[in-house]
């Protein structure tokens, strides 16, 4: 059984590494074929995804995004300059920065939408239909499990 456990590990260990590498790829030939870079390309999704939701802060984007606000705060800078971001003072607290997409902000992030949504169809043609299911079940498992687990490889946990 241990044996077993180990094999495994050391297979999705490899596995990881291989789906790290190829998004990575993704990303690079994506985002920057778009001219912005793949922080502020994260950043443009979440602030579209959380639209409907009301004011969108940058510390909430921070908190979402698992980054400093300083950090977010920069890549914001860059995406207002440009022109695809606003920041207004909140209606509900003045303290607070708002973040909205500009119409051009909207527009790019509709292409990259529309650029992935094709892209990723284009995977799942590369697997047989029978299997796509088990293949998007997998990886929800292993994203749920990803995220239980805090800290990463370099945590001093003992098994």
């Amino acid at each position: 059984m241990e044996l077993e456990l180990e094999s495994e590990s050391a297979r999705l260990r490899q596995l990881l590494v291989e789906l790290s590498r190829a998004t990575k790829l993704l990303e690079k030939s994506e985002v920057g074929c778009c001219g912005i870079s793949l922080s502020q390309c994260h950043l443009l999704l979440e602030v579209l995804r959380r639209e409907g939701e009301g004011e969108t802060s940058q510390s909430d984007l921070a908190a979402m995004l698992g980054l400093d606000l300083s950090t977010v705060s920069r890549v914001a800078d860059g995406l207002v300059r440009q022109n695809l971001l606003k920041r207004e003072v909140s209606s509900l607290d003045r303290r607070r920065s708002i973040l909205t997409l500009t119409d051009g902000g909207k527009e790019l992030v509709e292409n990259i939408n529309r650029n992935m949504r094709a892209y990723t169809q284009e995977i799942l043609k590369q697997i047989q239909p029978e299997k796509r299911k088990a293949v998007l079940e997998s990886l929800g498992l292993l994203v749920e499990a990803m995220q239980e687990i805090k800290g990463g490889c370099c945590d001093a946990r003992q098994a």
